[in-house]
């Protein structure tokens, strides 16, 4: 076999590789928006139906219930969809700021402890949550948080820390030293060098950071269903909760998951470029 023909095979069996993975990662997402516009009678239907009259109702009973008297009123969709916003993105923003000057704090200075404070605030994403969530939900509630968005923010924020203390201060280890150096013989202060020189050059991390803190805050869904009840409720266990007169609604579960992904896949599309980088935790950095 010539070696002319021997790389067009390599390509064809790249470029199906490639469509499998597609298929596989891409079907349950499409199967999801399907589902979203088929009635219920289509959902059940054996086999199930590619082709079919696509439906807005499951968005329509998304946003509005019919009570039995026949009135319409709006659900509480839109009221938890607004606090996962508020939440997961004030949140993400503390956390990544935070952890920002945390991480240069521990990239820069040498203090004592400091190895033992590196572990503490990793371990804090070594547990799962269902082995912290009765202590936390028992302290929110002597301290008035639970069922409110400062909590949730708070919690966010606590959770969040650990991952962007440690990212970020893989950046900024990949950073010399000298850069700041210059920057103080050229007359800045060691602020104005961190905010003028240093950032600037780690806007890249901040960014994967940030995809990274958001993702798990706006999908978190055991602190969410336990912490809160009705006023602070996210969007992910009001998705389970979607309870219609036959049982569970698998059209409004499928409407409110699809919309449920659309800012991960926006954040995902703005950040595409350094995720590969936030996943090294700054490794490349130091090339």
């Amino acid at each position: 076999m010539s070696k002319k023909w021997w790389s067009k095979v390599k390509s064809v069996a790249f470029v199906v590789c490639i469509g499998i993975l597609l298929i596989f990662t891409l079907f349950p997402l499409i199967w999801l928006f399907l589902s979203s516009l088929k009635t219920r009678l289509d959902m059940f239907a054996v086999p199930p139906k590619i082709f079919f009259t696509p439906t807005l109702e499951a968005y329509k009973r998304l946003f509005i219930t019919t009570l039995i008297g026949g009135e319409t009123v709006p659900t509480d969709f839109l009221p938890c969809l607004l606090n996962s916003m508020i939440e997961g993105g004030l949140g993400t923003a503390i956390a990544v700021v935070l952890g920002t000057m945390a991480g240069y704090v521990c990239s820069r200075y040498e203090f004592v402890g400091k190895k033992d404070y590196l572990f503490f605030v990793l371990s804090t994403r070594m547990l799962p949550p269902v082995a912290v969530i009765v202590p936390i939900y028992m302290m929110f509630s002597r301290m008035g948080l639970a069922d409110s968005r400062f909590g949730m923010i708070l919690l966010y924020i606590l959770v969040n820390l650990g991952l962007s203390t440690w990212i970020m201060k893989g950046f900024f280890d990949g950073i010399p030293r000298e850069y700041e150096e210059a920057a103080y013989m050229n007359g800045y202060t060691r602020f104005q060098a961190f905010t003028k020189i240093v950032l600037r050059l780690v806007k890249g991390g901040i960014a994967a950071t940030t995809g990274f803190c958001f993702i798990f805050a706006w999908n978190e869904f055991t602190f969410a269903s336990i912490v809160t009840t009705r006023y602070a409720k996210t969007l992910p266990p009001r998705i389970v909760a979607a309870l219609g007169p036959e049982g569970l609604d698998w059209g409004m579960v499928g409407a409110a998951g699809f919309i449920l992904i659309i800012p991960v896949v926006v954040l995902f599309i703005l950040v595409r470029n350094y995720l590969l980088v936030g996943m090294t935790f700054g490794v490349l950095g130091r090339k």
